[in-house]
């Protein structure tokens, strides 16, 4: 169509608004096949806050649409201001007329309203909405201050009222993955049941679903803290109620027993990609150096009595096994055995001879 063609570059909110093209798209009414406004999303992220803003107040205020050619709609607004002076509100209320004049003033009066006394209030009006996603595939949401939130299916955010003033804070029924826009003055909270996550900014998941047992918090990049609040939902006063995680750690409450523990994440992946080849080949290396490496790689602590490996060695090309399974191997071939404890591997071994 004609309208696909136009250069929404430049648009803002009340431009979007008052296009008929984005006004059917915002209310669901384009063929499915029809792509182009995610297209144009995905590609225009400077837009999203316009775009997102126009298609609240679309939705919010839908109006039934109508051709509207000039000298009809010229002929309207007379007909409003004639019959106004008359006080037939009405019966002049019946006439298409009216309805075609009322439509187009609504959306305009709306969006001056929203640019010159709404504007103010934006991120707290963005605020108060409820992200639900009820659909089979992640959802993604960027939030006010920047961050990125994938939502997951049957998952639920809630953004709270003053988000981005004296902090930032937000409640998850569910499961989402953040990346949270790093500010130092405004910390970012995630309160899921009675476990809060609180970070600066960084990469995290939280898995916290009513009907499961558990609250799991798992970070991808950067430091969080995790802690249970109390009833007042404050934080513990002494930092044994706290749980510091770094990358490929995660903090598991369980919510029967109300225990907070630190362990790793089921699968820790590789935080250096560029030296993946290099730790994965080893000929004749000292098991001490072996352990290094992979500490190195995963950013996982690896704890074991140097002095009493530093005759083993190992030999093995390690490719894409996950890392339990590496340090199995390992383990087998001189004999030890790990545990995890408190987020990190504990591995117990003899003296090589």
């Amino acid at each position: 169509m004609l309208y696909k063609m136009k250069n929404y570059t430049n648009y803002k909110t009340e431009d979007f608004v008052q296009d008929h093209y984005f006004r059917k798209w915002a209310l669901g009414k384009l063929a499915p096949e029809d792509s182009f406004w995610v297209t144009w999303q995905d590609a225009h992220s400077e837009q999203f806050e316009d775009i997102e803003q126009a298609r609240n107040m679309v939705i919010a205020f839908q109006c039934e649409e109508f051709v509207t050619d000039p000298v009809e709609v010229r002929t309207a607004i007379d007909a409003i201001l004639t019959e106004s002076k008359r006080y037939r509100l009405q019966s002049l209320y019946q006439n298409r007329v009216f309805k075609i004049a009322a439509s187009l003033l609504l959306i305009a009066g709306l969006s001056v309203w929203y640019l010159h006394w709404g504007g103010a209030n934006a991120t707290e009006m963005a605020a108060t909405d409820v992200e639900v996603n009820d659909g089979s595939l992640p959802r993604t949401i960027r939030l006010s201050d920047s961050s990125i939130v994938t939502l997951f299916p049957k998952s639920e955010l809630r953004i709270a009222a003053d988000f981005g003033k004296a902090r930032r804070e937000v409640f998850l029924t569910g499961e989402a993955f953040f990346h949270v826009a790093r500010n130092t003055e405004k910390p970012f909270y995630v309160y899921a049941g009675e476990v809060v996550t609180k970070v600066l900014g960084t990469s995290f998941n939280v898995k916290a679903f009513t009907s499961d047992e558990k609250v799991s918090i798992a970070v991808r990049k950067g430091k969080v803290t995790v802690f249970k609040q109390d009833l007042n939902g404050n934080a513990p006063t002494g930092l044994s109620g706290e749980i510091i995680l770094v990358p490929n750690q995660q903090a598991v409450f369980e919510k029967k027993s109300e225990r907070l523990i630190k362990t790793l994440v089921e699968n820790p992946i590789v935080l250096e990609e560029q030296e993946l080849a290099e730790v994965l080949e080893f000929s004749d290396t000292p098991i001490p150096q072996v352990l290094h490496k992979l500490e190195h790689a995963y950013g996982v602590k690896i704890v074991f009595d140097e002095q009493l490996l530093e005759n083993c060695n190992f030999t093995a090309s390690l490719t894409n096994e996950p890392l339990f399974e590496k340090l199995h191997m390992i383990c087998e071939t001189i004999q030890a055995r790990y545990e995890l404890v408190d987020g990190q591997v504990v591995i117990y071994a003899r003296k090589c001879n």
